[in-house]
Parts: C-alpha cells; sequence; structure tokens
C-alpha cells in the first residue's frame, strides 16, 4: 500500500509464533512504532529507526537484546546493522555481549572509517532465553532518508563467533535513494540467495515495492522451501510491504494517519 510521509514500518522476526504472548508481542511492537515516529518531530529516519529498534532490544521479547538466545557455550553475541539509503552509508557490529547493538552500529556508521567492527565474546547472564527472532525496522522522513536496519541475537545453541545474515548489508538490511528493506529468517540460506539487494535490484527495473519483496520471498522458497524468510521494506513513494514464508511475522507501521499492527497472514491496508 502507499503510504503518507513520514512512514515508519518495522517487523519483530518471522518464525513459528504458537505459544507466545502475542497480546504483548503485538504491544511491544505497537510501542516500538511509536517511538520511533515521534523522531521525525526532530530528527530523521536515522533516530527513528534505531529508537524503534532499540526499544524492541530492551523489551526482552524478542531475539534480539535483552531477549537475545545463547550460543552452544551459553554465551550472548549479538549483531546489528544499520544503513542509510542517502549517502549510502551503513554501519555494522557483531558479536556484541551487552547493550544495545543498533546503537553501537549507529556509531560505527557515524565514524565512517569501517563498515563491520567485531566487539568480542564474553559470558553474560543479564539475557532470557526466550526471543523470539529478528527484528528490524525502515523509516521515510520529510526529506526523502530512507534508513533500515536490523539486530539480532542469532540462532539459540548456534557455534562461538557464528554471524549471520543480520549485520550484513544486501542481506540482513539495505537501504538506497530507493528502498529501504530489512530481512529476517535463517542466517545462512539469507546470506546465499541475498534478497535485501535484489528488491533494489528489481525495483529499480521497474517492479512496484511490493512485486519486488514478494518476488525476492518466492525465489527463496523455490530454492529452500518455506520457513525461512521474512522481509519488511518501503519505498521512496512511501509504499509500504512486508511478506514472508514462515507462519508468522509480527510487524507494524505508522504514518501521521494511523497504525497497524499484524502477526500472521495479512496485508496492510
Amino acid at each position: 500500500m502507499i503510504s503518507s510521509i513520514p512512514v515508519i514500518i518495522l517487523h519483530g522476526g518471522a518464525g513459528y509464533w504458537e505459544g507466545k504472548d502475542l497480546h504483548e508481542v503485538e504491544k511491544a511492537i505497537r510501542e516500538a512504532t511509536e517511538r520511533g515516529f515521534e523522531e521525525f518531530s526532530s530528527g530523521s529516519s536515522i533516530e527513528a529507526v534505531v529508537e524503534a529498534i532499540s526499544f524492541m532490544e530492551d523489551s526482552g521479547l524478542f531475539d534480539a537484546g535483552k531477549g537475545s538466545v545463547k550460543n552452544s557455550e551459553g554465551n550472548v553475541e549479538m549483531d546489528a546493522g544499520l544503513m542509510d539509503g542517502k549517502t549510502m552509508s551503513a554501519g555494522s557490529v557483531v558479536l556484541v555481549n551487552s547493550g544495545n547493538p543498533i546503537r553501537e552500529a549507529l556509531k560505527v556508521m557515524r565514524k565512517g572509517k569501517h563498515v563491520i567492527i567485531a566487539k568480542g565474546i564474553q559470558t553474560t547472564s543479564s539475557f532470557h532465553d526466550s526471543g523470539g527472532d529478528t527484528v528490524g525496522a525502515v523509516a521515510l522522513d520529510k526529506e526523502g532518508r530512507i534508513v533500515a536496519g536490523t539486530s539480532t541475537g542469532g540462532i539459540s545453541g548456534k557455534d562461538p563467533g557464528r554471524i549471520g545474515d543480520s549485520p550484513i548489508p544486501g542481506a540482513g538490511f539495505y537501504a538506497t535513494e530507493r528502498i529501504g528493506v530489512s530481512s529476517t529468517g535463517i542466517g545462512e540460506i539469507i546470506l546465499k540467495t541475498l534478497p535485501a539487494k535484489e528488491v533494489d535490484i528489481l525495483f529499480s527495473m521497474g517492479l512496484t515495492l511490493d512485486n519486488a519483496i514478494r518476488s525476492s520471498v518466492d525465489k527463496v522458497t523455490s530454492i529452500f522451501g518455506k520457513g525461512n524468510i521474512g522481509m519488511i521494506g518501503l519505498s521512496k513513494y512511501g509504499e509500504v510491504s512486508a511478506h514472508f514464508n514462515t507462519n508468522g511475522m509480527p510487524r507494524c507501521f505508522k504514518n501521521s494517519e494511523k497504525t497497524q499492527c499484524l502477526i500472521y497472514k495479512g496485508d496492510f491496508q
């Protein structure tokens, strides 16, 4: 659908959400959307995306930030990435063990010297083991700046040092002057297919954002089957879209007129 500008869209991870407290999940993504949108009054899409993702990291309801799962040695290793489509600046952090990874990614992006920084490995007991999945957000402000970001705790029981798609531009997130995308799902599959970059390519070839995201998800499904990917995105025209091949993906968008949140199948209206 086409939205008024400014607009923000976010997700709480594609996966299997049975047995979760869906009321709390929807409440959290709605609040994250509201907090992100509030940043438009004094900041840009950068602040909107970082605030929305930080709130989800702090909620403990998702596999990001405080909700991050642990690796095979009982340690938390979090990854996050952020990209500014206006300048093509990007910043990512990997193997973070505390705090808000998305804010650390912002520091890397603003410094500008590097794109990905590894923060190290450390045992921690201040995290939960009940996260759902990756979180992400994309925003478009009145100046036309599109920003996309993604944050994750990875896969439960993963090998130490494992890095998935979330901190990798073109895989877990991507932003240009045309579109912004955040991906979620099985990182190894997303890394092999680079769907976030593909959305931008398809959009530049004339597909609508909705068709570009749908096509990218369908391509992954045709190769690897279902249950492994979800994507959200928005275009420079204010078009918002979300597609996934799992049974659910909590997602929410907000503009100046309304807020809409969904968990299972359905399109934004």
